[in-house]
């Protein structure tokens, strides 16, 4: 069967460059190329078995398409046309099967070099067999229009594939940052909450017996831990939810109402008194909406009068949505400071008693954005106002 089979092979390939060099009209092609091709020997020539492998490839490879014919031998016809024309390939070897007559195409092949070259091919099936046997070559003087959109394509081939290669690299950057995340998260936890949970303990063990200023301050403790184990939480959110945050109608008056409550014994220790008007509920994510108070309410606390003040929380409509603002004593931001102090590591001149990090803001306007919002700050004469915009629920 193999020796019947080549001899076939041999006999349809002797056929098909006898037709290229004679200029046969069957195939339409312009003498005076034909004649030109033949006399260069610039004649490509392969041949596939019915799995699609290439079971002989000879000619000019290296010099017309920078391959070699000896990597080609065995492997899928895939591999030497282009993929732009992988479909114009499999139709034409239907075609040469059924019809049992020679076909002509012209595609682009997949040159080690770019653009791909375009080869027109004569393709005809072997006498007796399903093997195909294909002569080609070069379509050289091609239409200026038809060169340069070849070689647009295969620039934008070259971009799409190293887009392609920085995706996966972001991907893969990505994953790691987040098990990091979830790790760095996991080791913050842990004593976070051995620290709330002490404290709750410690104030339970003791009952009456325990002084009210130190269940006072143990109860500061817990809740100091249990709002940066909050934080952690939140962060750890923000890093893994990517565009995927539950966003849900919240109840901006309540996350109010805990906050304070949370953080009344600093606000008893400054005699500061906190004015809620009604809130609105917003579309957000609870988590991320309570870090954000936190933030803004106990810097209003700490940039403050050391004694007394007062902490206005309210909201309006406009056109984006619900504009939720906390408005506080103290210091008069300058146009300046209120852009950049939401920046990360910037803190404001002269208030360096204040403890911190300068981070807080930077935070709050990083899941501000996340959750399709907007923050910013309105200096006003003896204090300064803070304001979120977020969609109305």
């Amino acid at each position: 069967m193999a020796v019947r089979v080549t001899e076939a092979v041999t006999s349809t390939m002797a056929v098909l460059t006898q037709q290229h060099a004679g200029g046969d009209p069957t195939f339409a092609f312009a003498e005076a190329r034909d004649q030109a091709f033949a006399a260069c020997s610039r004649e490509l020539r392969f041949c596939i078995d019915s799995d699609g492998r290439l079971t002989h490839v000879e000619g000019p490879w290296q010099t017309v398409l920078g391959r070699a014919p000896a990597a080609l031998v065995g492997t899928h016809w895939t591999a030497a046309v282009s993929p732009f024309d992988h479909t114009a390939m499999r139709v034409a070897i239907e075609h040469a099967l059924a019809a049992h007559e020679p076909i002509a195409f012209d595609l682009r092949m997949d040159a080690a070099r770019e653009p791909d070259i375009v080869v027109r091919w004569s393709m005809l099936a072997s006498a007796g067999t399903d093997h195909i046997t294909a002569v080609g070559y070069e379509r050289a003087g091609q239409d200026p229009a038809l060169v340069d959109a070849r070689a647009e394509a295969a620039r934008l081939q070259r971009q799409v594939r190293e887009l392609k290669r920085q995706v996966d690299t972001l991907s893969e950057h990505s994953r790691s940052m987040e098990g990091f995340a979830a790790t760095a998260a996991h080791q913050l936890s842990e004593p976070l909450i051995v620290a709330e949970s002490g404290a709750i303990m410690m104030a339970e063990d003791l009952g009456d017996a325990l002084d009210p200023e130190l269940r006072a301050r143990l109860d500061a403790i817990g809740s100091g831990a249990a709002r940066a184990r909050q934080m952690v939480d939140a962060l750890l959110l923000d890093a893994r939810s990517g565009s995927g945050l539950e966003i849900e109608a919240v109840d901006t008056g309540r996350i109010v109402a805990q906050v304070l409550d949370d953080l009344s014994p600093q606000m008893r220790e400054r005699g500061v008194v906190a004015q809620v008007a009604a809130l609105p509920a917003v579309y957000a994510e609870h988590r991320l909406l309570s870090v954000v108070f936190h933030n803004l309410i106990s810097n209003a606390i700490k940039y403050g009068p050391r004694d007394g003040g007062h902490i206005r929380i309210e909201a309006e409509r406009d056109d984006e949505g619900c504009r939720l603002m906390v408005a506080s004593e103290g210091p008069t931001l300058e146009a300046q400071e209120g852009l950049r102090v939401f920046e990360p590591w910037h803190r404001v001149p002269g208030e360096r008693r204040v403890p911190g990090s300068g981070l807080g803001l930077a935070i709050c306007k990083r899941l501000i954005e996340r959750l399709g919002g907007t923050i910013g700050v309105e200096p006003q004469p003896g204090g300064n106002r803070f304001y979120l915009v977020l969609p109305a629920a």
